[in-house]
This record gives structure tokens, C-alpha cells and sequence, in this order.
């Protein structure tokens, strides 16, 4: 089913993150005139400091009656956009606008406004999973999180979610880049401890599986860029499985040999890999870790649970 332009409908809420990485006030204007092209109507919505405010603003322009919300920021963005759009019947559409934009290298070949637009009038939506992630802070509050991307655990994870804003507009990706290389000659690694529910496979959500594992790194991944693709083999945002990736080296040299492994394309050959599939895992730590959540650092924690919400939003992708 295509998106619904009626014509009491023809409307387009554009969600606009201005502090998006690469974000420029030009991007609004340049996806009206194509819209307005096709005979449709653009509402722009401006995020605002307030946690969850692109949530809110999407969940508000579908009660408004918008035929689809366009999210124009990043991962963040675009997560939150998605998250308003649960239980609802608007389909998602994305612009990128942020840093990495790994949601959108995942499902675009780099859209400018005229093809987004094009995409949006003749293309289908696709059911997209979401992952929930739940977690304990070290005081004891609890915490409740969606993601549309990856959770990533560790301080070569650290390295994105805690990237200086005013780093990433002047460098982009060479930020994220740097940071990550300077963490693998320190990687400070940490014991995880993951057990899973109803593995691939598994036909009782009851079977469990638990492994401990030293690692530099831990992602939880729902989707992934062409680029990324090797982290883990057929990951899949429609299957209703959240891959868990570790990367089990704990030293410069293990993580250079793991590296070589992953530029041959086979890091399930390396002794440092460990992937397992689930649409349920909960994660224990031997010491605090932040977790970093589409690209945003969450509170210190020590126990997580990650959920798998099986086609929760729809999305139009080409």
C-alpha cells in the first residue's frame, strides 16, 4: 500500500534537527520545492533541547492528520520520529541530516529532496523493526529506551556517543573515526556476560543461552550500512532478531588482527568474534558501562534487557 495522499491529506510533516551533524537550514526549503512540485504540503516541526522532543512531534503530526512525517536530522532523530510513529498508521521517511546516518545508509542510495520526494509518492512502506532497550542506572532508577540502529557498549562505542558536537559539524566522520582509533590502543576491555531468549531457531522463547565473554566492545545491532555489513553477517531489520556482536580482543595487536580479519570479509574466523541472534538478551557487566544508544549516551549501568519489536514502524525506503 502506497502512502496515502488523500485529498484531505496531502500534507508532509518535515521534523527538522538543526544541531543534526551535517544538518543545514537549506535541506527544509529545498524538500518543500519538491514537494510542492508534487502537489503536496509541507509542516515543519523544529526540534527542540527537550529529551524526546522529535518523538513527540511526530506522535503530534500524525494526530494532525500528516500522510507521512519526514524526519530531517540523524540516527537520534530519525529514532525518535519512528518511536512517535508506533500504533500509528503514518509511515516514516528519512533525510539525512546528521553524522554518521547509519539508519539512512542502511536504506537509501544517498537521496537528495527530489528523489526522497519521488520515493515517498510512488514508493511502498516497509514494516521496520525496533529494539527496546531497558536498563538500570547504578542508583537504582529505571530507564526505557527505543533504538532503530544499534546499541553499542565499551569505550570504543564511547568514542561516538561521547563526540564533541562542534567536532562533528566541523570534521564529520573523521570525529567518530579518530576517537575510535585512539580507544583501540587503550580499549580498557569488560567481562559481559549475555544470555539470550528465543534464539534463531528457537521455537520457545523459554530456551535460553548464556556465554561470558572479555571484550573491547559489544553491539547490539538492528541495522546496517553496506559499508558495516560484515559486523554481522545478514543482519536484518524485518527478521524480529536483535545480532549481538563482541568483539573478544583486548589489547591493540588482538584488535589489529581482527581488523585484517574483517578487511578479508570473514571476522568469524577470527578467535575475537562472537555473534549470536535473539530476539531477547539480557547483558551484565563486571563494571559500569554507558550505554550508547543510536549514538547517544545513556546512563551508567551494570544490567540491561534488549527487546526486539518486530515490524513496530513502517517506513518508506528504496
Amino acid at each position: 500500500m502506497t502512502v496515502n495522499f488523500a485529498s484531505s491529506s496531502k500534507r508532509a510533516a518535515v521534523i527538522f534537527n538543526p544541531k543534526g551533524g551535517s544538518a543545514k537550514s537549506g535541506q527544509v526549503g529545498e524538500l518543500q520545492r519538491a514537494l510542492a512540485a508534487r502537489g503536496l504540503d509541507i509542516v515543519q516541526y523544529t526540534t527542540t533541547p527537550e529529551p524526546g522532543s522529535a518523538r513527540d512531534l511526530a506522535r503530534q503530526a500524525s494526530a494532525d492528520g500528516a500522510a507521512i512525517v519526514i524526519a530531517c536530522g540523524g540516527d537520534g532523530t530519525v529514532c525518535q520520529a519512528a518511536e512517535g510513529l508506533i500504533g500509528t498508521d503514518t509511515p516514516l521517511a528519512v533525510l539525512p541530516a546528521g553524522t554518521g546516518n547509519l539508519f539512512a545508509r542502511a536504506f537509501y542510495a544517498r537521496p537528495d529532496a527530489a528523489k526522497l520526494v519521488d520515493l515517498i509518492v510512488s514508493g511502498q512502506p516497509q514494516p521496520i523493526d525496533m529494539t527496546r532497550l531497558n536498563y538500570r542506572g547504578l542508583d537504582g532508577s529505571e530507564h526505557e529506551q527505543l533504538y532503530l540502529v544499534a546499541l553499542g557498549l565499551g569505550k570504543i562505542s564511547d568514542a561516538i556517543s561521547t563526540a564533541s558536537p562542534e567536532m562533528k559539524r566541523r570534521f564529520g566522520k573523521l570525529t567518530y573515526a579518530a576517537g575510535m582509533i585512539a580507544a583501540c590502543f587503550n580499549p580498557e576491555p569488560i567481562t559481559y556476560t549475555l544470555t539470550t531468549l528465543g534464539a534463531t531457531g528457537s521455537v520457545d522463547d523459554s530456551d535460553s543461552l548464556s556465554v561470558s565473554a572479555r571484550a573491547s566492545a559489544v553491539f547490539a545491532l538492528n541495522a546496517l550500512p553496506p559499508s558495516m555489513a560484515i559486523l554481522s553477517r545478514g543482519c536484518n531489520a524485518s527478521d524480529g532478531l536483535t545480532d549481538i556482536v563482541a568483539l573478544r580482543a583486548t589489547g591493540f595487536f588482538s584488535l589489529l588482527s581482527f581488523s585484517s580479519r574483517m578487511a578479508s570479509g570473514r571476522p568469524d574466523n577470527s578467535p575475537h568474534y562472537l555473534r549470536l541472534r535473539a530476539k531477547k538478551v539480557r547483558i551484565e557487566t563486571d563494571r559500569p558501562v554507558s550505554p550508547n544508544i543510536d549514538g547517544d549516551p545513556g546512563a551508567l549501568t551494570q544490567y540491561m534487557e534488549i527487546t526486539t519489536l518486530p515490524q513496530a514502524v513502517r517506513v518508506i525506503v528504496s
